[in-house]
């Protein structure tokens, strides 16, 4: 079974936490990482609450990156990507976490649909942390470039 974040060696980074009905949000320095409710629709329009209440902290153009956890299935609406793109343009990179990478079906076919962000699986929290930390301090340093 997939680690929950609280249960992890990331639990005493956690800045902030939001729960809402379609998963658990928890805010870092550099990203969030989501752990979605067990079968929730993840569209713009089901993310629209997480943007108003949460994303502040990643407000003028400040990079930053996605950890999906996946610790339930929960189903996307990949053609939501180019709005996501648009609408959130310093989300600079997603890690989908997996301990069964059979599991993340879905994930090829979301990459079809986003062009911007950067997108990577993987198998444990401590690898796509330090991908998205290395992804969003890039982006930082080429800002000051």
């Amino acid at each position: 079974m997939q680690t929950p974040v609280r249960s992890s060696f990331l639990s005493s980074k956690i800045m902030k936490h939001i729960a809402l009905k379609i998963g658990d949000f928890y805010f870092f320095e550099n990203f969030v990482l989501v752990e979605y409710a067990k079968e929730a629709i993840i569209s713009m329009r089901a993310l629209h609450e997480i943007k108003t209440k949460g994303l502040g902290q990643f407000a003028n153009n400040k990079p930053f990156g996605l950890i999906v956890n996946k610790i339930h299935p929960f189903n996307t609406v990949p053609t939501d990507a180019m709005q996501l793109e648009k609408e959130i343009p310093n989300l600079v990179a997603t890690a989908v976490v997996s301990e069964d990478l059979t599991k993340t079906v879905n994930f090829d076919l979301e990459n079809h649909f986003f062009k911007k962000i950067n997108r990577r699986l993987f198998s444990s929290l401590e690898e796509a942390e330090a991908w998205i930390n290395e992804k969003v301090e890039a982006k930082k340093n080429s800002y000051t470039k």
